[in-house]
C-alpha cells in the first residue's frame, strides 16, 4: 500500500533535483512522482499532473532545489495515522552552494512556535496564513474531495491550493518537528517579487482572487493589500504595474488603502494572527 506520494516539479535543475530526490528515501509506501515543466507551464501545472497520478494516502509536496532532513519520515510516520486533512512541519532554510544556515524562512517558524500554546490563532493561521505546500502533509482524499487543483500561473501558483485546503479541511494540526531545508538562492521565483513585471503582475492576479475568496469566507485576511503596499515600497515600474492592475480590475483605491489601514493596526496593537503579505 503506498502511504505518501511524493511530488516534486522540475525544470531544468538536474544537480539541485538529484539532491531532492536522494533525500526521499527507497521505501514500499513511498512513492516520488518528479514531474518535468517540458512547456514551460510552471510549478502548479507540473503539481497537478502529479496530482493526477498519486497514490498515496499524503501527498507531500517537495521543491527540486529543496530537500527533506535526514530524520523527515521519521517524524512524518508518527502522523501517518493522524485524523487531521493536513500538518504543517518545521521548515529550515540553507544557503546555496555553503550550506550555512538562512533566515528564509525564520519568520513562519518563529509565528508557528508562538502560537504552538494557542489552538485558536493557530488553527487560523495553519489554514489561511502558510501560502506554502512544502513542508505539509496533506491528505489526497481532501484534495480529491474538493477538486483543489494549483493555480497554472508563473508564480504564485500554490497560494489558493494552500487556502483552499484550509478553508475545506476539517481538521488541521501543527507538529514542531524540522522536516523539510529549503535553499535560498538567486534566481529562484520568490528570490524577487519584482524582477518580472509578469510576474508580478500573476502575483498580484492570485492575490487579488484568494483576498475575494476569503472575503466571501467571513474571514479577515488582505492579502493584495499586502502586495500593493510591497509595489509601492518597491521601484517606479512595480508601482505603475501595481496602478494598472488595481485599474483594470476596477478595485477602488479607498478600499485598498482602508485594508492597508487595517493591517497595519492589527499588526501595531497585535490583535489576532499578523497578516501575511
Amino acid at each position: 500500500m503506498i502511504m505518501y506520494s511524493v511530488i516534486v516539479p522540475w525544470h531544468e535543475n538536474n544537480d539541485l533535483l538529484r539532491r531532492a530526490l536522494e533525500s526521499v528515501p527507497k521505501r514500499d509506501d513511498i512513492e516520488c512522482l518528479a514531474i518535468e515543466d517540458k512547456e514551460h507551464r510552471g510549478a502548479g501545472y507540473a503539481r497537478n499532473q502529479a496530482l493526477d497520478k498519486a497514490q498515496g494516502r499524503w501527498l507531500l509536496f517537495l521543491d527540486s532545489d529543496d530537500a527533506l532532513a535526514p530524520d523527515a519520515f521519521d517524524q512524518i510516520d508518527r502522523r501517518k495515522d493522524d485524523d487531521a486533512d493536513f500538518i504543517i512541519f518545521n521548515r529550515t532554510a540553507v544557503k546555496y552552494g555553503t550550506g550555512e544556515f538562512s533566515m528564509r524562512v525564520s519568520d513562519k517558524t518563529q509565528l508557528l512556535s508562538a502560537y504552538k500554546d494557542r489552538p485558536r490563532d493557530m488553527d487560523y493561521y495553519c489554514r489561511y496564513c502558510y501560502p506554502e505546500p512544502t513542508g505539509k502533509l496533506v491528505k489526497r482524499e481532501l484534495v480529491r474531495r474538493e477538486n483543489i487543483r494549483f493555480d497554472e500561473t508563473s508564480c504564485a501558483n500554490d497560494y489558493m491550493f494552500s487556502v483552499l485546503c484550509g478553508l475545506k479541511a476539517r481538521k488541521v494540526a501543527f507538529d514542531e518537528a524540522v522536516i523539510y531545508i529549503v535553499t535560498e538562492r538567486e534566481g529562484s521565483v520568490s528570490s524577487n517579487y519584482f524582477a518580472n513585471p509578469a510576474k508580478q503582475w500573476d502575483r498580484m492576479y492570485v492575490y487579488w482572487r484568494v483576498q475575494k475568496l476569503l472575503a466571501q469566507n467571513g474571514i479577515r485576511q488582505y492579502p493584495f493589500s499586502g502586495m500593493w503596499m510591497m509595489s509601492r515600497n518597491a521601484d517606479p515600474e512595480a508601482r505603475k504595474l501595481a496602478e494598472k492592475f488595481r485599474s483594470e480590475n476596477n478595485i477602488p483605491r479607498w478600499k485598498i488603502m482602508l485594508d492597508c489601514l487595517s493591517r497595519i493596526i492589527h499588526k501595531r496593537l497585535r490583535i489576532g494572527v499578523p497578516f501575511n503579505a
